[in-house]
């Protein structure tokens, strides 16, 4: 089977900064015998075209100078808008580009099956493009593309992709619902197919130790992580919040912040405001073969998205079932499709979106209870070894396409 993968997401070279998901499912395709090309956009510094762990990459430009291709990556395109709304008038340019690439590809490599991620715009540029070529199209939703940009003519072009499918595949029941919504009078059929992460590396334990040395100022303090882009809706500010009501309450905790954002400056910020810089570390992006040591290191993970201004919210967070693999105890909110991971009691705990006080209070009892969080932190370990390992969310997709054919 020959397939090909239009994203707009993909990493530009060796230890980017930019998310693998979609790089671990196209190599894990390889492994399993599929043929894969993926197409993404350029930008500057990338090779257009390589070879990576048996995956074919092409990478379109679509502005020049190609210092301009701005509209991707760091971040990604509604962050870059926020951050320079001239960015949006690269769109247009960045639409088109793809649909031709799309379709010259289709041409010329003749795939299978074309697999979009993200419905905007790759949903709908490989929608059109396979209808012109006669080829088929699976359709995967990640959840930010179904949340926002709802305008009445987003939600037409959405509704297209959806329609001009043979299947869709979504990353959690919250992206499911309101993917359906789109479209309510679809045939085209909807798989549940969770975004997979690779298997827990062999961890050296002398290696954590050192990291945990080194994270703690005081022998006694506790290490509260949070990993994530650091904007609002990631809950960076209610993690804040929460680490300096521990602290005012007395108790010895740290709150180690990895990851990098538009709006960094503000929670540092935050921190002066609130006296906590002593408790406190920004340490920017982790390379991903190192994350797992930081997960291991750390007495708690916490993920406490809310829903933003524009209707985002957090479609999956594969952060808390990463930390699930490394025996981190986790936290996140009841918003979005962390429920379907964090299963309060049972394989995590949940608070409320927004609330500061009852995530502290959650913190508290997680560091009180050592011998209930290992029962079900052990739970959490084999939940997410069952459901979520790249190699079996690939071949159930495999699988399906199949018998599709």
């Amino acid at each position: 089977m020959k397939l090909m993968i239009v994203t707009s997401n993909y990493p530009r070279w060796e230890n980017d900064t930019t998310t693998s998901f979609v790089h671990n499912f196209a190599r894990e395709l390889v492994n399993q015998g599929v043929q894969v090309r993926v197409l993404a956009p350029h930008n500057i510094g990338a090779k257009t075209k390589e070879v990576v762990d048996g995956v074919e990459i092409r990478r379109f430009r679509y502005w020049l100078p190609l210092s301009g291709q701005t509209v991707c990556y760091q971040g990604g395109a509604l962050g870059n808008f926020s951050k320079n709304p001239s960015n949006k008038l690269k769109l247009p340019t960045l639409v088109i580009s793809e649909l031709i690439a799309t379709i010259r590809e289709i041409h010329f490599w003749k795939p299978d099956v074309v697999n979009s991620h993200w419905l905007l715009p790759q949903g709908f540029v490989a929608a059109l493009a396979c209808k012109l070529t006669r080829t088929k199209h699976v359709a995967t939703v990640h959840g930010g593309d179904v949340f926002t940009l709802n305008s009445p003519l987003f939600r037409k072009l959405k509704k297209f992709a959806i329609n001009h499918s043979s299947l869709v595949t979504v990353n959690s029941s919250v992206t499911e619902k309101v993917t359906k919504e789109l479209a309510p009078d679809t045939q085209t059929p909807f798989l549940k197919l969770p975004t997979g992460i690779l298997p827990l590396p062999i961890l050296e334990k002398t290696k954590i130790t050192d990291l945990r040395t080194r994270l703690q100022k005081k022998s006694e303090e506790k290490l509260i992580l949070f990993v994530g882009r650091l904007s609002e809706e990631k809950g960076v500010r209610e993690a804040i919040q929460a680490t300096a009501k521990l602290i005012e309450a007395g108790t010895s905790v740290r709150l180690v912040v990895i990851g990098e954002g538009h709006e960094k400056e503000v929670f540092q910020k935050l921190v002066d405001e609130l006296n906590i810089n002593q408790h406190v570390d920004f340490l920017g992006w982790v390379e991903n073969i190192d994350i797992y040591y930081y997960f291991a290191a750390c007495v708690v993970f916490v993920g406490p998205s809310k829903r933003s201004s524009d209707g985002w919210i957090e479609a999956q967070g594969l952060t808390f079932v990463e930390a699930m693999l490394a025996g981190c105890p986790v936290i996140g909110s009841n918003s979005g499709g962390i429920p379907d991971a964090v299963q309060d009691g049972k394989t995590g705990w949940l608070v409320e979106p927004g609330n500061k006080n009852e995530l502290a209070d959650k913190i508290h009892w997680v560091l009180c209870h050592p011998i209930e969080v290992l029962k079900i932190t052990e739970q959490a370990k084999k939940f997410a070894c069952a459901n979520y390992i790249v190699e079996s969310i690939t071949r159930q997709f495999v699988k399906e396409l199949n018998s599709e054919s």
